[in-house]
């Protein structure tokens, strides 16, 4: 790693990558997997990996790093000078903006671009035109005054960049060459193909045109080729089979390297060999139903069908049903593997055709109690009673049966079912409290979305658009990745002007909509993430650090901290964060960086910092694949068995398996009240930890009256005398008794399958500590 200055690299690199000088670059892998490519400047432990291209750098802290393999040499871009007229030739950069309107790229590389620099006041107008067009950074100036900088290439249409492109001498080799280079540089290989086949008619008599054209099509063909091996890699992790397919059989084969062939066929071979074992499978299941004279055609046609619709994410459920059709058991012992580990899960799975039936009685009697609404007590108790009347081997079903049950059955809720994939919908809330404020979200899902799988979720903060408009930055990789999207309305609609004000109401509305998704799509709890820009971007900083339970990482796209952020920021201890931002931000230096991030990221949380060169605040569009990159590998911890988090508002009152019911008068307060930065604040603290060997829960707690400890199967052994202790004091000791209706309701009213409990253990603290 080489030292050196911030502003040494960004000028070598802003400077240098984007004119087409070769430049060094390191390959940065992190502990997660994560590659970064760049130039590495370590102080101290604070990492800084500078970009290639000069667009942009991302700073860490050096423990999150597995290796660095260094000095390596970036290829250098093809970049055209554009002449741009200008009006303006000389100025000085504004040292802050607020960017307050951005129209598209027109084809003569033009936009019109306004920002509210330092002073404030009206914005700033003028023309901002791309004045050197790379195929990863191009840079721009103003031409009515004075700004220069860059952007990703991405962010401008690719007709604009063809129709630039299309401008250069078309009689001249030398260019045309250069834009074939350029193309395939940018990963657009169709066009690339086109322009090297209108290079061999308009330059038929060069002899050595025939030689270079081979050439560039041997790389086109093979950079293409591993392109799609990546994609369809990508494909497989999103659980989009037919899309996997489709690509595996008109895989181009012209030109592409052996070993990438090999694998496609072998890809092919594996699928046509599942093909078979899957119809195999099915045959069994048949016979096996046929044999065991099984009534119920519902649940054949469940089974069946449900492995037709999504084998790759069910098959594991019957892997007891193969082992005991390898042991040639009987058709009603077959069936009952079959059907317990369809609806338990193969560890639950047992030959004994009436359990199995019963535990699909069980599943259908705790489905119906979750998708009812708040004020169907009495249908829940009839459910529940149902329930409990159940009995196996003599004994009500175990509650670990009833867990794996309910964890593995398909969304509860039946309404958004038919929410059709890569159709973005606005839905209600279903178990609304609010009847004239409804809480509202939209929602996307991705391509092949099957109620029987499982997906990761983005909760999208809109800034001042819309919830549907908000989908619009997630959408095009959240469809490669396998995501859903939700964005929920947390403003009033009588509210004039779209704001976050960092209220109750604001935070309990994107709690409601997350909610709601849980238990209307199939979505895996671990892998909810928060994001958000601009205003969305504030909210993001400010829920994600109040509700650290719920999220497997946040992102915040040029959104600043303030009020409760500053006081809640030691729960970053319990939630990664991905921080994009502009250097010409107000602020963004010493306010942001340098008093909450910096020091954040030196105390080793898992925070990543992308600092962007000369650009303001803005939505910063071409973060999103490098988003979707960061959140890949991150699960949440659901139930750490120990956490220390604090509390600063009324409503944030859920951590884990603590809930608080009633702070101390003076720890929390309304945000009207609050400075932006926090000043002020003492927030409630809470401290938890589980031991296993003691199969004890001690919580310590200041500035909290009232609580509920939640004990969940996974931090403690209940089949072993427990004991809770808060503050030092026995609040229970004793066998831990699992209680039915308190799992259910609490599953029904959150949603999440992952993180469970069993009991409830309510406490008063008499004489608690301010």
């Amino acid at each position: 790693m080489r030292r050196l200055t911030r502003a040494h690299a960004a000028a070598a690199l802003g400077g240098l990558a984007v004119f087409g000088t070769l430049a060094l670059a390191d390959t940065v892998t992190l502990k997660n997997g994560i590659v970064y490519k760049g130039l590495v400047d370590k102080d101290n432990t604070l990492v800084s990996i500078f970009d290639p291209d000069g667009l942009k750098r991302v700073i860490l802290r050096d423990s999150k790093i597995a290796k660095t393999d260094g000095d390596g040499a970036a290829s250098p871009a093809v970049v055209f000078a554009i002449e741009q007229p200008l009006t303006v030739h000389a100025g000085e950069m504004p040292k802050a903006a607020i960017v307050t309107r951005r129209t598209e790229w027109d084809s003569t590389g033009r936009r019109t671009f306004a920002y509210i620099g330092p002073r404030g006041g009206k914005p700033t107008e003028m023309t901002q035109a791309i004045i050197g067009l790379g195929p990863r950074v191009s840079k721009i100036r103003g031409v009515d005054g004075f700004w220069v900088g860059q952007i990703a290439t991405s962010t401008v249409p690719r007709a604009v960049v063809l129709d630039i492109l299309g401008k250069v001498d078309q009689k001249n080799l030398s260019e045309r060459l250069r834009v074939c280079r350029f193309l395939i540089q940018a990963e657009w290989y169709t066009d690339a193909r086109k322009e090297v086949a209108r290079l061999l008619k308009d330059f038929l008599a060069d002899p050595d045109v025939a030689d270079k054209a081979k050439n560039a099509l041997e790389l086109i063909q093979d950079s293409e080729a591993r392109g799609l091996m990546a994609e369809i890699d990508l494909r497989r992790a999103a659980l989009q089979p037919r899309a996997v397919l489709a690509q595996l059989k008109t895989f181009p084969t012209e030109g592409v390297a052996s070993d990438i062939l090999a694998s496609v066929k072998e890809h092919l071979r594996k699928h046509e060999r599942q093909v078979v074992q899957d119809q195999a499978l099915t045959d069994a299941l048949k016979r096996a139903f046929e044999g065991a004279k099984i009534a119920d055609n519902a649940l054949q046609t469940e089974i069946l069908s449900g492995l037709a619709e999504a084998p790759e994410s069910l098959r594991p459920r019957l892997e007891a049903f193969e082992k005991a059709l390898a042991d040639n058991a009987r058709p009603e012992e077959l069936s009952a593997f079959a059907i317990s580990g369809w609806v338990a899960g193969v560890e639950q799975a047992v030959g004994d055709l009436k359990v199995a039936v019963a535990m699909v009685t069980a599943r259908d009697l705790a489905r119906d109690y979750l998708a009812t609404r708040g004020d169907a007590q009495a249908i829940r108790s009839e459910k529940l009673a149902s329930l409990q009347a159940i009995e196996i081997d003599g004994k009500p079903i175990s509650p670990a049966a009833l867990t794996e049950i309910v964890r593995l059955m398909p969304p509860p809720c039946r309404d958004g079912q038919d929410v059709a994939p890569e159709k973005p919908l606005l839905l209600r809330v279903l178990d609304d409290p609010n009847p004239d404020q409804p809480s509202e979200y939209a929602v996307l899902l991705p391509p092949e979305y099957s109620p029987l799988r499982s997906y990761p979720m983005v909760v999208a903060l809109h800034a001042d658009e819309t919830p549907l408009e908000s989908l619009k930055w997630w959408a095009q990789e959240a469809a490669r990745r396998g995501f859903v999207v939700i964005a929920p309305e947390y403003n009033l609609r009588d509210q004039a002007k779209r704001d976050y004000r960092y209220t109750q109401s604001e935070i309990a509305a994107a709690v409601l909509a997350h909610r709601d998704a849980l238990k209307r799509f199939a979505i895996d709890p671990d892998r909810v993430f928060l994001g958000g820009s601009l205003i969305g971007g504030n909210m993001a900083w400010d829920f994600g650090l109040s509700h650290p339970d719920l999220f497997a990482g946040v992102v915040v796209i040029s959104g600043m901290p303030a009020k409760y952020v500053w006081a809640n920021r030691s729960n970053t201890a319990r939630v990664p964060f991905y921080i994009a931002i502009g250097d010409l931000v107000p602020g963004e230096t010493d306010y942001f960086f340098g008093n909450l991030a910096r020091p954040l990221i030196i105390a080793n949380r898992d925070m990543t910092y992308v600092e962007y060169y000369r650009r303001g605040l803005e939505d910063l569009p071409e973060e999103a694949r490098p988003v979707f990159d960061w959140m890949a590998p991150r699960r949440r911890d659901p139930l750490p068995k120990t956490f220390d988090v604090v509390a600063s508002r009324e409503g944030d009152e859920r951590f884990y398996g603590v809930v608080v019911r009633e702070f101390v008068p003076g720890r929390t307060k309304d945000p009207s009240g609050v400075d932006v930065l926090g000043k002020g604040l003492k927030p409630a603290t809470i401290e938890a930890q589980a031991r296993s060997l003691a199969n004890l829960i001690t919580v310590t707690t200041s500035g909290v009256r009232k609580m509920d400890v939640w004990v969940s199967p996974k931090v403690i052994d209940f089949t072993k005398k427990m004991e809770v202790r808060v503050n030092n004091k026995t609040i229970f000791k004793g066998m831990p008794k699992p209680d039915v209706e308190s799992f259910l309701e609490d599953v029904r009213i959150r949603g999440d399958r992952s993180q469970v409990f069993w009991m409830r253990v309510p406490t008063a603290m008499t004489g608690a500590r301010n």
